[in-house]
């Protein structure tokens, strides 16, 4: 059996090594044509959220696999 504050750190190490990744994924999208002419400070920002909840999303998901299965030990 782990004890719980190991899935607490894990969910924070795993959130700051996945935001980064997820957000040089998402640069190969395209949304210039979607937005104005000279507003790459926006479309940026749009990306660094994004990033941030998909990064959230995806490590919560992982992390709670981990907890079920150790959950059944």
């Amino acid at each position: 059996m782990i004890y719980e504050e190991v899935f607490l750190i894990a969910r924070i190490v795993l959130f700051f090594i996945a935001t980064p990744f997820i957000y040089k994924a998402l640069q190969a999208v395209d949304l210039s044509k979607s937005f104005k002419v000279n507003s790459s400070d926006q479309i940026r920002f749009i990306f660094m959220v994004i990033s941030i909840i998909l990064g959230y999303l995806f490590v919560d998901a992982l992390v709670s696999l981990f907890e079920n299965m150790n959950g059944l030990l």
